[in-house]
């Protein structure tokens, strides 16, 4: 998902956005590669240079109207015409790697609902100095979700029960809305 404005963070496009040198959705396409997973990248009107990045990279996009993030996500299923599982990542998730990727997967095959979500451990997010708006009890603790999901396309347009999968990695934590949570990040990620 790569079609938000970045508002918050005020810099342009925010799946363009640097991060060590690196575009932060470039983390997330190289995880989704590592582990082997087809990837189409949803743009807006917004998004026009994010597209073009795709298109120069030979990564399959489609560009929806923007309307918001559930929509774009009905929206994008509905053009693909996907029934199966989809995974849902946020481009601006610096943190992901392939494991991670790879570990979702196998925790969504077995976790036996049509649909997954991953969250992390709220208090990872303090620890880290990085702000969630949402919380909620999660395997027995306070947990925010990744901004990662796998859903359904035959039923995107419906409510479907989901696996929560917990992930305890503090490279997670770092979704990149803000300058102070970018110069967070690249303080974490300078140091890998």
């Amino acid at each position: 998902m790569a079609g938000g404005r970045g508002s918050r963070l005020q810099m342009g496009e925010k799946g363009l956005v640097r991060l060590c040198d690196r575009p932060l959705i470039d983390y997330v396409i190289t995880a989704l590669e590592d582990a082997g997973v087809e990837q189409v990248v949803v743009t807006t009107p917004s998004t026009p240079y994010t597209a073009n990045y795709c298109r120069v990279r030979g990564i399959d996009q489609v560009c929806t109207e923007g309307k918001g993030y559930v929509e774009d996500i009905i929206e994008a299923v509905n053009i693909l015409n996907e029934i199966g599982p989809i995974l849902i990542v946020c481009a601006d998730i610096p943190g992901l790697t392939s494991d991670h990727v790879n570990y979702i997967l196998s925790g969504y095959k077995t976790g036996g609902k049509p649909a997954c979500s991953v969250w992390i451990p709220a208090h990872l997010f303090e620890k880290q100095g990085c702000i969630t708006q949402f919380t909620q009890e999660t395997s027995g603790i306070q947990a925010a979700p990744a901004g990662i999901n796998i859903l359904l396309g035959e039923s995107i347009e419906q409510e479907q029960e989901e696996h929560c999968i917990l992930i305890e990695d503090p490279a997670l934590t770092y979704n990149v809305n803000t300058r102070s949570e970018l110069k967070a990040a690249e303080e974490f990620f300078s140091h890998l």
